[in-house]
């Protein structure tokens, strides 16, 4: 059961666990919230994935247990339009996996219609299985109440291409 970490705002964090959870089929994910005031709590254990939608930079001033939390994680997948400061991560070993509105994220937006969106993979990304996702663009259904939360829907796209799992509809 991968445990997989959401620096986020609450209702941001609470809508990606739910999504993902409702999305996976073969696996059950773990998901939990970081905020600042459960760094402490939770800075002994080792996430298999972070998602950080929020300014790490920020984060990361205040909390020495947010950067050992993140040196322990496999993947990190990051919000570039947030937190364009990489140079941390590029010293540690970790599969660091960008998302957002930009040209230089890893995963991002070709096009938003009203009930669906363009998922553009503009690198390969290495999964848990240790197979590669090619660059590839995917359709992906969305519920008209959701179509405006695009960075949330990159980073659950994401975590469930990561661990080979189908994106129903968001």
């Amino acid at each position: 059961m991968p445990l997989i970490g959401v620096v986020a705002k609450e209702n941001d964090s609470n809508f990606i666990r739910n999504e993902i959870i409702k999305n996976s089929s073969s696996m059950k994910f773990d998901v939990i919230n970081i905020n600042r005031r459960s760094l402490e709590n939770i800075k002994n254990i080792t996430f298999e994935a972070l998602i950080i939608n929020e300014n790490i930079s920020e984060l990361l001033k205040t909390s020495k247990y947010l950067e050992e939390i993140i040196k322990r994680a496999k993947y990190l997948i990051l919000n570039s339009d947030i937190s364009n400061d990489l140079n941390f991560f590029k010293d540690n070993k970790i599969n660091v996996i960008t998302y957002g509105l930009n040209r230089k994220a890893t995963i991002t937006i070709s096009s938003i219609k009203e009930d669906d969106v363009l998922i553009c993979f503009q690198r390969n990304i290495e999964n848990v299985s240790k197979k590669i996702i090619e660059e590839q663009e995917f359709d992906i259904k969305v519920n008209k109440n959701n179509i405006n939360k695009t960075y949330n829907i990159l980073a659950i796209f994401a975590i469930l291409s990561i661990y080979e799992e189908e994106v129903k509809i968001i």
